[in-house]
């Protein structure tokens, strides 16, 4: 391989900010292409928003900020799954099928996950509210 081939590969990114700049632009492209996405961010949002009122303790604020994360990884991980799945065949599959069908899973079983770890915080103090 002569110089000038070396010139035609892709080049790691060389500074740390255009590694930010990347990743923020896979953020935004997730965000803006997978409904599933935007719908998890508005309930977590959702979520924060209600919890401001409710006097949660720092634990708690730290289980609802770590599944709520944990569900916006798991889209994100899902979305880049579909992605490659796509990009590798364009003809169903079934194990392409399945693939795509176990990576959604992972996602339904954190938000699971995450709607158990907030009605065992936000609910009895809603109740306490309420009653």
């Amino acid at each position: 391989m002569d110089s000038n081939d070396k010139r035609d590969l892709p080049v790691k990114n060389r500074k740390y900010r255009d590694s930010f700049r990347y990743a923020s632009w896979g953020v935004k492209t997730a965000f803006k292409e997978e409904r599933n996405m935007r719908t998890h961010v508005l309930t977590g949002l959702l979520v924060f928003v209600l919890s401001l009122f409710l006097g949660l303790t720092r634990e708690e604020w730290l289980w609802l900020i770590l599944v709520s994360y944990l569900v916006f990884v798991m889209e994100l991980i899902n979305t880049v799954v579909e992605n490659v799945v796509d990009l590798i065949t364009e003809e169903y599959h079934p194990i392409a099928k399945k693939v795509k069908d176990m990576a959604a899973a992972v996602v339904l079983v954190t938000a699971s996950f995450a709607v158990i770890i907030g009605v065992i915080i936000i609910l009895p103090k809603l109740l306490q509210i309420l009653f």
